[in-house]
């Protein structure tokens, strides 16, 4: 999933040190200590115990995390998965909850799906509902292994920052919700809703085979309510909450001219499949950026008032973005239709080229055949299948028609109405924890199986999490900071406590 970068909100790395027991922050000229967190004045009335057991128990849960970094989960390289499912498995019965590792269709990674009924303080209040976690325990691959610091899978704390691939996306949100939980079952002797904790297998990969998961067990996994994971803290160090995703779908361009490579001194008369695949991939996109695919934005649904208006209060990242990425200038401008463009609006991207020769120094040969890696963001209602169809039919159109599709899979966009009573009850829980009210964003610019959830199962969705824009999930490098993991972890704790008193709404 697309995420964030850095941010002065963040606690900066200080001197390496791999104990984890000194649990303090330099940030913003004080000392942070987990007891100094951000405490709102209601939660202090009735979530004072709660929050002591999460700070009391961090070196734990942030053990449990490192554990389950440790164990390599990289679904797109099929890496880990003999171990990894049941040890998150054994992470969720550690918190009392009755677990299944779920076998998913067509021979996919497994999900591991745990459930936990409301405890007796609960129940006295009557009718329970049911909160859904959404997670993942896959990750991404690792590489370029050259850039990382600290091994990926072998978590390095370095001041209050633990590195290692996983740390944040996914496997952070999974151990905050479980400390939150343990929080519950430990100091009040149940948890305060009916819980059911989703931990997909193939999120990195697309979800290709969620869908037919849903289909066959949705049963089991629908829930009057579902927190997703991405959410967190922004640039400016605002919570952030979002209510939706794009969509993708996702492909391999081939082409192939000759049985085998060439001298390229024969570019005077044999075809080069690297050329060809390049002037393929000019027709897709303009240098603006506009998907240049007949009827490719025809079915775009327009945004709503409420989700413009949503909008128009994001606060302008415009500078900070250059900064992070290293680009004196953005495409699409700057303030109000920068966010627009980026949240609203689809896209076209190449994710690699390989063809020919790309070792030390030179070789001089005309490759034989041409592949390039492709994605295309999606938005509410655009769909995988019919954008795959439009683009054969633009390279058809365009005279390509020997260029080759291959392995596309896809994801359908969702988003939950910003005006759901589930979103102002996230919301409000957010301004507890954070001190500040949430930016709400209708979508993220990333991708997902909210489809599946929202309108399959029709449940009402937002996120909370552990995430900052400086923990460079996907990329070397990837880190947690412990205050957003507490911060994170106090979070999903209040929002299962005022879920339990208020409901869904």
């Amino acid at each position: 999933m697309a995420k964030r970068s850095s941010s002065t909100a963040a606690c900066r790395p200080a001197a390496h040190r791999t104990d984890i027991t000194d649990r303090r922050c330099h940030h913003a000229g004080r000392t942070f200590r987990p007891e100094s967190f951000h405490q709102p004045r209601r939660a202090r009335n009735n979530m004072k115990d709660i929050y002591a057991h999460i700070e009391r128990h961090l070196d734990e849960s942030l053990e449990m995390l490192m554990k389950l970094v440790r164990q390599p989960s990289v679904s797109a390289q099929n890496l880990g998965f003999d171990k990894a499912p049941g040890l998150v498995k054994s992470a969720l019965e550690g918190v009392g909850m009755k677990v299944e590792i779920v076998q998913v269709p067509n021979g996919g990674k497994p999900t591991v799906f745990g459930t936990a009924t409301a405890g007796p303080r609960a129940s006295a209040r009557g009718k329970q509902h049911t909160l859904l976690w959404y997670t993942h325990y896959d990750v991404q691959p690792p590489e370029p292994l050259e850039l990382w610091e600290t091994p990926p899978f072998e978590p390095v704390r370095k001041g209050d920052r633990i590195f290692g691939r996983g740390m944040s996306d996914d496997k952070g949100n999974v151990a905050a919700r479980l400390a939150a939980m343990r929080a519950f079952q430990e100091v009040r002797g149940g948890l305060p809703s009916n819980i059911k904790f989703f931990v997909e297998g193939e999120e990195e990969i697309g979800s290709p085979n969620l869908p037919a998961l849903v289909k066959q067990r949705g049963r089991d996994f629908k829930a009057d309510v579902c927190i997703w994971e991405g959410g967190g803290r922004n640039l400016s160090g605002d919570p952030v909450m979002y209510l939706g995703l794009k969509g993708i779908l996702t492909l391999k361009l081939r082409v192939r001219r000759l049985t085998g490579d060439a001298h390229s001194s024969y570019g005077t008369i044999l075809p080069s499949a690297t050329w060809r695949l390049v002037h393929a991939l000019s027709t897709i996109r303009g240098d603006d950026g506009r998907v240049l695919i007949d009827g490719f934005y025809d079915a775009i649904r327009p945004a709503t008032k409420a989700e413009d208006d949503a909008l128009a209060a994001l606060p302008d990242e415009t500078e900070e973005w250059k900064k992070t990425f290293g680009t004196k200038e953005l495409m699409g401008g700057k303030g109000l239709p920068l966010r627009k463009r980026h949240l609203f609006d689809p896209t076209a991207t190449i994710n690699g080229i390989i063809s020919g020769y790309n070792g030390a120094g030179m070789k001089t040969v005309l490759p034989a055949e041409a592949s390039a890696g492709m994605d295309f963001r999606l938005v509410p209602e655009q769909r995988p299948d019919d954008i795959l169809r439009k683009l054969r039919a633009h390279l058809d159109k365009n005279g390509f028609k020997d260029i080759e599709i291959e392995g596309a899979t896809g994801v359908i966009p969702a988003r939950t109405p910003i005006e759901s009573p589930w979103v102002k009850l996230v919301a409000d829980t957010a301004t507890e924890i954070y001190g500040r009210k949430p930016v709400i964003q209708p979508s993220m610019a990333g991708t997902g199986p909210m489809y599946d959830f929202a309108v399959t199962l029709g449940m009402p969705i937002a996120t909370s999490g552990v995430d900052h824009p400086s923990h460079k999930i996907h990329a070397p490098n990837e880190n947690i900071t412990v205050e957003d993991f507490l911060l994170g972890a106090k979070q999903a704790a209040l929002i299962m406590e005022r879920f339990g008193e208020q409901g869904p709404g």
